[in-house]
């Protein structure tokens, strides 16, 4: 059976993933981020945080898996691609982009960072995590984010946002891998478009479900279709 890493979003955990995990079919390791969960925070770029995934990878003695990251998680499996592709199978974008920030993105994590050394962890969190759903999402998933957010460490969020503030635009990646790729987009999220959301993917899988940026909670059977579905033609070479 295929084995397949999970990486969460900024302020996250593998509770993410809890309804959609058990739906995959293949052999799934969820890894919790540093600074996340209540790990302790430690890399503080992009290519350190890919560093410290490549390591668990081999850690368990993975062959090939394929990675799926959701939003900050799949920053991190650009980098994969670009850096250890020869170790991967297969990648995935859950809810995320190829795309850097803009100037725009990066002022707002500036401003983020700035109000969570000044306020903590908690408001930052009682803020961000509804932003990242859509107005119509139920509130008891909300609420579960949120909970999740909490475990954060003040020192997670800032790594966390300064690694994804100047993570370099892999759409090159993307576009040139070998590697067969898998894109999934909510129409409903509050801070991206399609375009972005599938920027470089034209070679690769794409879907969308009506959902925000959080699908792998609001809709785990349908995201589960999707990927056992892409994962069958990975596994007979179709992608």
């Amino acid at each position: 059976m295929r084995q397949v890493v999970l990486l969460h979003g900024l302020c996250g955990s593998p509770a993410y993933f809890e309804e959609l995990e058990p739906l995959l079919q293949a052999d799934v390791y969820a890894l919790t981020l540093p600074g996340h969960d209540g790990r302790e925070a430690g890399p503080e770029t992009m290519d350190e945080f890919a560093d410290w995934v490549i390591e668990e990878i081999r850690l368990r003695g993975l062959e090939r898996p394929v990675v799926l990251g959701h939003s900050f998680g799949g920053y991190i499996a650009t980098n994969l691609v670009r850096r250890y592709g020869e170790e991967l199978s297969g990648f995935g974008l859950i809810h995320s982009t190829a795309a850097a920030d803009t100037d725009q993105a990066k002022e707002k994590r500036n401003q983020a960072m700035e109000r969570v050394v000044e306020e903590g962890v908690n408001p930052f969190i009682d803020t961000m995590v509804p932003g990242v759903f859509a107005k119509d999402s139920e509130a008891t998933l909300i609420e579960r984010a949120k909970q999740i957010g909490y475990a954060m460490s003040k020192d997670g969020i800032l790594s966390a946002q300064r690694a994804i503030r100047d993570r370099v635009d892999e759409t090159k990646t993307v576009r040139d891998t070998l590697l067969p790729g898998l894109f999934i987009y909510g129409d409903k999220d509050p801070n991206m478009d399609e375009a972005r959301a599938f920027i470089g993917a034209d070679r690769h899988t794409k879907r969308s479900l009506p959902v925000s940026h959080m699908g792998m909670m609001e809709a785990p059977i349908e995201e589960a279709k999707f990927i056992n579905a892409w994962l069958e033609e990975v596994s007979h070479g179709e992608v």
